[in-house]
């Protein structure tokens, strides 16, 4: 198995794709698969083509990614296109996309894409090693349960939410046949690489808590039979001294978002995050994941330094869970948008800590509007404000 990965500028997306090629190829011809992310100046229609024709016998993956991408070679801001590419001859991929039809349940329209991509892998019936997921906002967690019920068991999932620049729709997904604003991805591995993989939110708990008590679709209506926007805002002003201002609730709430305990190791509990996003007209709080009633949500709180050296203490973490401590020969990412909007000045030392804890292999990371991974307890989840990491090691199944 080897990677490589390649990024451009170009404001034309047929050069673009030649310039990232033309890098490629000096690794290896006519890769198995191509994952690329880019932001939503691109012309999705002609980047598709292009990629599609350039590696015409690889199975391609478009998610889009907010105001930029990051790679080994650093942080691109702005437009721009970012592919990891992987040739494996004795490894297979599959990948598949679904523009959603709105009667047909999303729980069964997930399943067939899985088992599309499992068909187009050649590898139907097989579990895979990984699973790459990228939805378009609102579907994660029903799309995570229905890969649970087709599978049977948990797989490795490392998955983004397709983002835009500036949360207003302009996100996109793409395969080799299929460009939608409004549908689900997957891609299913059968590398001859071990994979290892971590899932971490970095927040801690400040033992402020309450029981969700009413809840409508992602929208946190109560908190111990309280507004939810009331309740959180005593909380944040209880812990920074300050009056939250609701008009700027996405940005101010990044370093205190909400959690709920997902399980524990070594009886340290660990997270899954969810990031307020706007005060509903009822004081409740609309988020970008789902809170259920009666799960205890906890305030949780973060700082802008742990932001920045928390990427490459995951990739650390999905490194230590490789038993044998097998050096990478690469890595898939995924980092917040909400995360990267606030330590935007830094995200140059962001991939730096990433890169030095991937030893340098190559590894391409996108910004996404919610993340998915599998904890190191066996959980699989959606969350916000998160990052996911897996790693692929050079000792061959």
């Amino acid at each position: 198995m080897r990677i490589a990965t390649s990024s451009s500028s170009h404001a034309n997306a047929d050069i673009a794709v030649q310039e990232i090629s033309e890098e490629i190829f000096r690794s290896f011809a006519a890769p198995d698969l191509v994952l690329a992310y880019y932001t939503e100046t691109q012309d999705v229609n002609t980047l598709m083509s292009a990629l599609t024709s350039t590696f015409p016998h690889a199975q391609i993956v478009g998610c889009s990614s907010c105001q930029g991408t990051m790679t080994d070679k650093g942080y691109l801001s702005g437009h721009t296109l970012s592919v990891l590419a992987i040739k494996d001859p004795q490894g297979t991929y599959g990948s598949a996309v679904v523009e959603l039809d709105a009667s047909i349940d999303v729980h069964t329209q997930a399943q067939e894409v899985l088992r599309t991509a499992l068909d187009n892998s050649g590898r139907p019936g097989e579990l895979p090693a990984l699973i790459t997921l990228h939805t378009t906002p609102g579907l994660e967690e029903v799309v995570l349960h229905a890969i649970r019920s087709e599978l049977g068991v948990n797989i490795p999932i490392i998955g983004g939410t397709a983002a835009d620049n500036a949360i207003a729709g302009s996100w996109s997904l793409f395969d080799n046949d299929t460009i939608t604003d409004n549908g689900i991805s997957m891609t299913v591995f059968f590398p001859t690489a071990r994979i290892s993989y971590a899932f971490h939110s970095g927040y801690a708990a400040t033992g402020k808590s309450a029981v969700a008590t009413r809840v409508a679709g992602r929208t946190l209506l109560e908190l111990d039979g309280k507004p939810a926007a009331l309740v959180y805002a005593d909380w944040y002003r209880e812990e920074t001294g300050l009056v939250i201002d609701n008009n700027a609730l996405f940005a101010e709430s990044t370093l205190f978002p909400l959690g709920r305990q997902t399980g524990e190791i070594h009886s340290m509990p660990y997270y899954t995050l969810s990031h307020p996003a706007v005060v509903s007209k009822d004081n409740g709080i609309e988020m970008f994941s789902t809170i259920q009633e009666g799960e205890t949500v906890h305030l949780m709180s973060g700082t802008t330094e742990m932001l920045v050296s928390r990427a490459g203490r995951v990739v650390d973490s999905a490194n230590e869970h490789d038993s044998l401590k097998r050096t990478p020969i690469g890595g898939i990412a995924i980092y917040c948008a909400g995360c990267m909007l606030h330590v935007k000045d830094a995200l140059h030392d962001v991939a730096a800590n990433m890169s030095l804890s991937m030893h340098e292999a190559p590894f391409i990371c996108p910004f996404t509007f919610g993340e998915q991974g599998q904890f190191l307890g066996g959980e699989i989840a959606h969350g916000n404000l998160m990052i996911s990491a897996v790693l692929f090691h050079k000792d061959e199944l």
